[in-house]
């Protein structure tokens, strides 16, 4: 029947979503399935104020997350005429592919200085690799930023599935706010050279990383195994570029990220 629901109000897997996003999947359930069934019974809609007008995101027309978050006229009655937040982060990728980009974070770190020390330039492959393992199996960098920044470029690119930032010194300020130094582990790391000569030489990481975030609610996520690639400057010898896949996927990590954990700190 006219006015009946032709799809769900949110996507599946919003049933996973933590508090207090799990209210609004609560409220659009109730009043779309009110709007459903008296469509279905032929009975006229007697209207909703609430969700019509205080609330728009109760009866708006199903929307993503990120358009939810850069969208003020769909938060509430006084917020209708505010313009869009026009922030990287919240802009979906691609029409009909979101969530295949990382976050672009680098806006958030835009002050950050340059890394005042030298640079290890010329430096063979392997030895850049043997000095990588160091960094992570000593230093952990990936969950700590205490990495040896000579070995990179000042304007190396660091992207995993979730993130992507511009800059060593931004991806190392980035570093500090995530994971707890003391409560995450990183092993089972092998570094090698998978290219090397003329041109430009790629060296490969894996590893199995887990940890806690500095959130107040101290997610913990679970173990992930991770292969790292370094894109390295044939001129120079340092890395200018770094991409890291998982062997979870990005929901899974965003999942655990909201999940709380024990508040217990023994």
């Amino acid at each position: 029947r006219e006015g009946a629901l032709l799809e769900p109000p949110v996507y599946a897997w919003w049933a996973l979503l933590p508090p207090p996003l799990d209210v609004v999947v609560g409220l659009r359930q109730v009043h779309f399935l009110a709007r459903h069934w008296a469509a279905v019974r032929g009975e006229p809609w007697q209207g909703d104020p609430v969700a019509e007008e205080f609330f728009p995101f109760i009866s708006a027309p199903r929307f993503t997350l990120r358009q939810f978050a850069r969208t003020p006229a769909l938060w509430f009655q006084f917020t209708a005429d505010w313009e869009e937040l026009d922030w990287p982060l919240l802009q979906d990728p691609s029409e009909g592919a979101p969530w295949r980009s990382p976050f672009e974070w680098g806006f958030l770190w835009g002050g950050a200085p340059a890394d005042p020390a030298p640079k290890s330039i010329g430096l063979a492959p392997a030895d850049l690799a043997a000095a990588l393992a160091r960094d992570l199996s000593e230093g952990r960098y990936i969950l700590t930023g205490n990495l040896t920044s000579s070995l990179f470029a000042d304007d190396c690119r660091f992207v995993d599935p979730n993130n992507a930032v511009d800059g060593l010194s931004r991806y190392r300020q980035a570093l500090g706010f995530l994971f707890e130094p003391t409560r995450s582990q990183l092993d089972n790391v092998h570094v090698r050279v998978v290219a090397a000569g003329s041109g430009r030489a790629t060296i490969e990481a894996t590893y199995v990383a887990s940890g806690e975030l500095k959130l107040p609610w101290r997610p913990k996520i679970s173990p992930w195994s991770g292969k790292i690639s370094y894109d390295v400057s044939p001129v120079t010898g340092l890395v200018v570029a770094q991409t890291d896949v998982w062997n979870i996927t990005r929901f899974d990590a965003i999942r655990q990220t909201f999940t709380p954990g024990s508040t217990s700190r023994r």
